[in-house]
């Protein structure tokens, strides 16, 4: 389906839109970095870039709040997505690029810069409201083919991807009666905690990123078949335990975390939209008592998220979103504001968020000749009282990153949960 509407806008969709509005509360980015043992072709990576900007025009667009919000394209955006920064320090350069979130309203969406040094480093960067982490990916593989294509004769590169971005490409797959179903059964939160925090208004964020050795995550694969489980159980099981550990006095109940589920899966890959928000979050709640092992984690969180699988949590979620905006963009706005507001009282949690990026395909790396050292994803920055934590994979190495507010949770914190999971993770 084209969603182009004449003028060159795009209608938002619905979760387009929810991840606008989130990104007037957090900072709603999320980045691909790939670290290189060497140095790229610049004019060719800029060519490669303005020309996957082309084949993807909401990356150059900005999003137009309004009855039935909209992308609407920005003829200066493009010469923004991309630029060269050459540093000594490439390390602290981008930090201060990740801390620096695009405004969806001013557009673009989408930021590509090299940060070089005695060798290259890129760094590309999409505003969640246009794109889950499967369109960061997508638009990073376009991004090295037509790189490729600068300096060789190239193979057939798709222009344009003009299948159906909206959650009706899905739901239509469901009967109104196993919609509803799913709707009442996972559309609902049932209950929120956070973290401890030291602050509810800090708006300062950072990142923290572990990289483990290729043998924990054989190890972490070997640990899944033995328990008959997925990484994906572990992963999020060693996340709640080691949360758990820092609520005490909470850990006599089941604590709910949230974690997402790409509704692409229901699916065929030949209509796949490639830039689109196709990916939900529902609750998974867990008992993680005191003494309680890993193991015994796992099993409970494998049985949880199978229910929500064979119950279509996932469709629930989606259906729950649909039916908020049923009533229109602005009484949702409105809504959200004052949660935010209750979270910054203290009279509203906010339950932590696990992501699981999946693997960084080869499609993502290959640059020719120029080796790839090692590459990873970081998810968007939850300011508090919400604390956020993806995981992505990159030529069998496993890689966990966070994006936090130093002042709300100090990074000696953040270190003990990382050091805590890296250690549960480690115990095979």
């Amino acid at each position: 389906m084209d969603d182009e509407w004449k003028g060159g806008c795009i209608p938002a969709t619905i979760n387009d839109q929810w991840n606008y509005l989130l990104s007037t509360i957090w900072d709603q980015m999320i980045h691909l970095v790939i670290r290189f043992d060497g140095m790229l072709i610049e004019p060719a990576l800029a060519s490669a870039v303005r020309s996957a900007c082309e084949a993807e025009p909401l990356t150059t667009m900005r999003f137009q709040e309004g009855e039935h919000p909209y992308f609407v394209r920005d003829p200066d955006a493009r010469a923004r997505t991309y630029d060269l920064i050459t540093t000594t320090n490439p390390d602290a350069a981008l930090r201060i690029l990740l801390t620096e979130p695009l405004n969806p309203a001013t557009g673009p969406q989408a930021r590509v810069r090299l940060i070089r040094s005695d060798s290259d480093l890129l760094c590309i960067s999409v505003n969640h409201t246009i794109s889950d982490a499967y369109g960061v990916k997508t638009f990073g593989s376009r991004i090295a083919r037509l790189y490729h294509a600068q300096s060789a004769p190239a193979t057939f590169l798709p222009l344009k991807n003009s299948h159906d971005r909206s959650f009706e490409s899905v739901l239509r797959l469901f009967s109104p009666a196993e919609r509803e179903k799913a709707f009442i059964r996972y559309g609902d939160q049932v209950s929120s905690w956070s973290v401890p925090l030291r602050s509810r208004t800090s708006r300062d964020p950072e990142y923290a990123v572990v990289h483990f050795h290729p043998g924990i995550l054989s190890s972490i694969k070997a640990r899944a078949g033995t328990l008959g489980v997925t990484v994906n159980d572990v992963l999020l099981s060693a996340f709640t335990l080691s949360l758990a550990e820092s609520v005490p006095e909470q850990r006599k109940f089941a604590l709910p975390v949230l974690t997402s589920i790409d509704l692409r899966r229901y699916l065929s890959p030949d209509s796949f939209p490639s830039l689109a928000n196709l990916s939900v979050a529902f609750e998974v709640p867990v008992m993680a008592e005191s003494g309680a092992s890993l193991s015994t984690v796992v099993n409970r969180v494998h049985a949880a998220m199978d229910e929500r699988k064979r119950g279509n949590a996932g469709i629930g979620a989606a259906e729950r979103l649909c039916r908020e905006f049923s009533g229109g963009y602005e009484p949702v706005k409105l809504h959200l504001r004052g949660l935010d507001l209750e979270t910054r009282e203290g009279r509203l949690e906010k339950n932590p968020f696990f992501s699981n990026l999946g693997v960084i395909p080869e499609s993502v790396l290959d640059y020719g000749p120029v080796p790839v050292a090692e590459a990873w994803m970081l998810p968007p920055v939850e300011y508090p009282p919400g604390f956020g934590l993806a995981a992505s994979t990159c030529r069998g190495s496993l890689c966990l990153a966070t994006g936090y507010c130093s002042r709300a949770l100090p990074g000696k914190e953040v270190s003990v949960i990382l050091d805590r999971m890296a250690e549960l993770l480690s115990d095979g």
